[in-house]
């Protein structure tokens, strides 16, 4: 059964919250966990390309009042209006926070996107995000936050 897109905020955070054990922050191998249980849920989107795909991402961001490093997965999702045409795009991301240090602020912006329509299987293309070298270079901070957030861009 497909779910509504309207949806798709609530069942992220219910799987990080399974996988995650309840905890604040999950742990990386978590959150791999719940990106690849998230990927099995199908949402009611339209038939096409890029209707629904995954971005993982990391880089330094101004948004945030603090200098602030993030890494993140993003699970992107068509609208569309009554008519089938493109309204605009669900992003649920499920993101952890860093303060920007010397050796964050020296890690040039990444991006990788992953579409069904792709050749690479999504485990390949979750599995050489796995691999990043940025995994590496986190594992000895400390988040400054984890969250799950859904906006309409």
């Amino acid at each position: 059964m497909r779910r509504s897109v309207n949806s798709a905020l609530e069942v992220a955070r219910g799987i990080v919250g399974q996988v995650g054990s309840g905890q604040d922050v999950p742990a990386a191998e978590q959150l791999f966990a719940a990106v690849r249980e998230f990927q099995l849920i199908e949402f009611e989107v339209p038939d096409g390309e890029e209707a629904d795909g995954f971005l993982f991402q990391y880089g330094e961001v101004d948004w945030y009042p603090e200098p602030t490093f993030v890494v993140n997965f993003v699970r992107q999702l068509e609208i569309v209006d009554a008519d089938g045409e493109h309204e605009a795009y669900s992003q649920v991301q499920l993101e952890y926070r860093y303060r920007v240090d010397p050796e964050l602020s020296s890690i040039e912006d990444h991006e990788s996107w992953w579409f069904p329509e792709e050749d690479e299987p999504f485990g390949e293309w979750l599995e050489a995000a796995r691999q990043d070298p940025i995994w590496t270079v986190v594992r000895g901070k400390v988040p400054v936050g984890f969250e799950v957030t859904q906006e309409i861009v």
